[in-house]
């Protein structure tokens, strides 16, 4: 007897103490739908900063691309001190003065006196035919894509597993309500046996038998509730925020109306697309050094011996044509051309996924409709048994193991039909695809 007490105590206090975590007062319930949990995973910025990041670096690499397109600019001075380049005026055999530059030879006395030399000027460069440049911008705008989508791939991924972990925890709260609302029953039933007991309308033994009842409806309520506050941490733990303790799903998802199924591909599968897209842009850009780059280039400035200065310009055409760089271009363009048979292999069997997973939603859809009008009315069975098993307990044809094994049996009738109402509305989830 003081076993049982015991027993008793611990399972109430185990409940009592995780219900504190879980389940406050009705009043004080507060629904946390999952469309508003969503938002708060996509709008956690300490997730993104990776992602973020990566495009960031993309957008950089584009402008940087870009770049190569447009006409540079620099300004070259120089100065230095060294004995020659000496400024001399010699007339021509026209007639004509003309400054040139001499230097004395070493028997001369002024051979070591130094000069002033100097040189200020501004140069352009500007393409007008770059092959390679046109074909990294193009390799760059679609690794810029291909972040773009990466990202969005990555959102839906979040969304996916915030949806999972929000049926989870809706399961085992239903769970928890089911098994906490047995063993209130079980509770009253053995109140209502004690005083029968007392007043001598039945043994003594019978009361051991409904505080038996009562503590293992308590220990799998206990349990329900531990799975319950497991699965909400770890939502929580998803979605990166912490809530409330009085916070508990929304039992509505439940009522999710069949749509049809979203035809889209998927960011996932756009994102290797566009990856493979990319790479074969790049291998291009490899193929393409090996091409002659035509430019205009241009300089002007001025430039001078000690207080002698004189002006410069020059204007042309640049033409470069790459010989031989050991074959590294060829060796770059076939390892990204690998590259994109790889990602379009990887492309391929991501739409073979994704067709079989809608197929298989689709299916576990379908089943689930069926088997939950068969879970209705397997409840509605095992209330009724309760009922019986009760009426003839009280009319002392039946015995208490009779009304626990109907009332264990009711548990896991809701049980079933719980975990069937949630692979519903997942695979009516699965099949809409993350917004």
């Amino acid at each position: 007897m003081n076993a049982v007490r015991k027993w008793k105590a611990q399972a109430s206090a185990m409940v009592v103490a995780l219900a504190a975590t879980l389940a406050p007062a009705a009043s004080a319930a507060e629904v946390v739908t999952l469309q508003e949990l969503e938002e708060l995973a996509l709008q956690n910025q300490a997730r993104w900063e990776a992602v973020d990041a990566r495009s960031a670096r993309t957008v950089a690499e584009l402008d940087a691309a870009r770049a190569t397109k447009r006409p540079t600019f620099w300004l070259d001075v120089t100065g230095v001190v060294a004995p020659g380049s000496e400024i001399e005026q010699v007339q021509t055999i026209d007639g004509r003065s003309v400054n040139v530059r001499a230097s004395p030879t070493l028997r001369e006395s002024t051979a070591f006196r130094p000069n002033i030399r100097y040189e200020g000027t501004i140069g352009m460069r500007a393409p007008l035919y770059d092959g390679q440049s046109r074909a990294s911008i193009k390799a760059a705008e679609a690794y810029h894509a291909a972040a773009q989508a990466s990202s969005g791939a990555s959102r839906q991924t979040v969304v996916a597993l915030v949806r999972a972990s929000y049926l989870d925890w809706l399961a085992n709260h239903l769970v928890y309500g089911h098994a906490a609302a047995s063993a209130e029953e079980a509770k009253a039933q053995r109140e209502r046996i004690a005083a029968r007991v007392q007043d001598g309308d039945r043994p003594g033994s019978e009361l051991d038998a409904g505080r038996y009842e009562e503590l293992q409806a308590e220990l799998v309520a206990a349990d329900a509730l531990a799975k319950a506050v497991a699965a909400k941490r770890y939502l929580e733990s998803v979605v990166g925020v912490a809530l409330s303790p009085e916070a508990e799903p929304d039992g509505e998802l439940l009522q999710i109306e069949s749509q049809e199924a979203d035809t889209d591909a998927g960011l996932e599968i756009e994102a290797l697309e566009r990856q493979r897209d990319a790479a074969r842009q790049e291998a291009r850009m490899h193929r393409k050094a090996r091409v002659p780059v035509l430019a205009v280039i241009g300089q002007t400035g001025v430039a001078g011996v000690n207080d002698s200065a004189f002006p410069m310009y020059r204007l042309g055409l640049e033409l470069v044509v790459p010989l031989w760089d050991g074959g590294r271009a060829v060796a770059m363009g076939h390892a990204a051309d690998a590259q994109a048979a790889e990602l379009d292999a990887r492309a391929h069997d991501a739409k073979v996924s994704r067709n079989d997973e809608r197929q298989r939603a689709l299916t576990d859809r379908k089943n689930a409709e069926e088997q939950l009008a068969l879970a209705d009315k397997l409840v509605s069975v095992s209330e009724k048994r309760i009922g019986q098993a009760l009426a003839s307990y009280d009319l002392g044809a039946g015995d208490l193991e009779a009304v626990a094994n109907a009332r264990a049996a009711l548990r896991e009738a809701q049980s079933s039909r719980v975990q069937i109402e949630i692979a519903r509305a997942d695979a009516i989830l699965r099949l809409v695809g993350p917004n």
